[in-house]
């Protein structure tokens, strides 16, 4: 009798341990579920923070300016005799390190371009300083950020919502670049038009960006292994003494993959 006692408080015993086990593991799911929803909210919070800053900044770049000389026009597709003025004098006070202005034709792309000193401010924060996962749109700190440069870098993050340059991974189909072949690069100089040449899926654990060239057949063999590589076919050639711009974001091919595109810079007008 005594035996079947021990049986039954050790059966007894057994059972309460796993209920109080499956306890802690409710406890511990109801907890995860609640941090999980915390931070699809404040990532959530963060995204909308960053494109309403950004919505605010495009109006401020189109508003009327009284120094007309700091106004540059930008093509858009949606006129016969398209006329975008970007008010570099506005953005300016906002930002002294504003360098340009990117758009696309459907503006799925359509933010300022700055230029720090590094590359790595710019990854966690907005046009306007603010500490934010969209970041900036911004040119390697070691070329040219008038686009002087024989291949001027900017970067940019691919974001989950859409926004940024997260539209730049489209172009590993031919279809798209069709479609999307171009798009126009306003400085307080002037105004370009970007022809994409090529887009290439690389490794980010090197340095895969050339912007130096020992001299021009340096340059040009180094446009024709990019044409070569390219997710997509173009009939655009670039010239020895002509300019390039690279686009690049990260891609999700491999760990630390990136999507770069290559345009050249061509006078608007």
């Amino acid at each position: 009798m005594s035996r079947n006692k021990n049986r039954h408080k050790e059966t007894v015993n057994r059972f309460a341990g796993i209920h109080k086990l499956l306890r802690i593991l409710m406890v511990i799911c109801f907890l995860g579920l609640l941090c999980s929803g915390y931070i699809l909210m404040a990532e959530q919070r963060e995204y909308r923070q960053g494109d309403e800053a950004y919505a605010l900044l495009r109006n401020q770049a189109e508003s009327p300016l009284k120094v007309e000389k700091d106004i540059i026009n930008i093509p858009s597709a949606n006129d016969v005799n398209p006329v975008r003025e970007i008010d570099f004098s506005a953005l300016k006070e906002v930002n002294p390190e504003v360098v340009a202005w990117i758009s696309s034709e459907d503006q799925i792309i359509d933010y300022p371009i700055v230029q720090g000193t590094d590359n790595e401010y710019y990854l966690t924060h907005l046009f306007n300083g603010k500490k934010n996962k969209l970041g900036s749109l911004f040119v390697d700190y070691r070329t040219a950020g008038d686009f002087s440069g024989q291949n001027t870098i900017v970067y940019g993050h691919n974001m989950k919502d859409g926004s940024m340059f997260s539209s730049l991974g489209k172009y590993k189909d031919q279809e798209y670049f069709d479609k999307h072949p171009a798009m126009q690069l306003s400085t307080p100089s002037g105004v370009y038009t970007v022809e994409f040449f090529a887009g290439i899926v690389a490794d980010g654990d090197y340095e895969f960006i050339r912007h130096q060239f020992l001299d021009d057949q340096d340059f040009l063999t180094y446009i024709d292994a990019l044409k070569k590589d390219s997710t997509f076919q173009s009939d655009v050639s670039v010239a020895a003494d002509e300019r390039i711009v690279a686009l690049c974001t990260c891609s999700y091919e491999f760990n630390n993959a990136r999507y770069a595109l290559f345009g050249k810079l061509v006078q608007a007008g």
